[in-house]
């Protein structure tokens, strides 16, 4: 089952493979296409637009009334396939086999670099000591970057689980990304962080736990 099949819809899924297939699709020629009605092919490419999967635009031609044209957006062009994973994954094999494992090492440090500086902007008007707002920060954006993550709080301290790895055929290849995270888990915190549990270990997530009792706590 590909992604596209998610699309509940089998018109809809046909609609969107006429727009990705055409590049851009008018309701004339949805209708065609289809074999159905202007109120009905239109209903459909509206609820695909609602969901952020196509979007229109109007284009004049001659004197007559203007046209909408749909096209695909960066959204709907994910559940499409695609062999990205694939293709680092072969990539990442054919670096470390020609001796230049140390290329991955740099792009990978320029991977988390570079989220490390977008964090430390976010975090200039918060205290050094305040862990609880660096933890919120971190997990908006580990948000952003697909990783799922959830915090939980305990006497002991705060646990983050990461619930989905957003690059595992890297990690199949190289843990480099995976050391380079712990740094950045403690770059941004200001604390020590331990990790627990390990997706490609065969764990259901990537755990940290953050010890935020102070010296000589119980």
């Amino acid at each position: 089952m590909s992604a596209l099949d998610l699309v509940s819809s089998d018109t809809r899924r046909e609609l969107l493979r006429l727009v990705k297939q055409k590049g851009s699709l008018s309701l004339d020629e949805g209708m065609e296409a289809l074999g159905m009605a202007r109120t009905t092919v239109r209903e459909h490419l509206l609820r695909l637009e609602r969901k952020g999967l196509v979007e229109r635009s109007t284009v004049r031609s001659g004197r007559g009334r203007p046209s909408l044209l749909y096209t695909i957006t960066a959204k709907a062009n994910v559940l499409f396939p695609t062999r990205d994973d694939e293709l680092m994954n072969d990539l990442l094999t054919f670096l470390n086999d020609q001796g230049a494992g140390d290329l991955v090492t740099a792009f990978f440090e320029s991977y988390w670099g570079e989220r490390t500086e977008r964090v430390e902007r976010r975090l200039e008007d918060v205290g050094e000591d305040d862990v609880d707002a660096r933890v919120e920060l971190l997990r908006d954006i580990l948000e952003e970057e697909g990783f799922m993550p959830k915090i939980d709080r305990t006497a002991d301290g705060i646990t983050i689980r990461e619930c989905n790895c957003p690059f595992p055929e890297s990690v199949k290849q190289t843990q480099v990304p995976c050391n380079l995270e712990v740094a950045f888990y403690e770059s941004v915190l200001g604390v020590e962080v331990e990790r627990s549990a390990y997706i490609p270990s065969g764990d259901a997530a990537c755990t940290y736990h953050v010890d935020t009792k102070g010296p000589g706590e119980a």
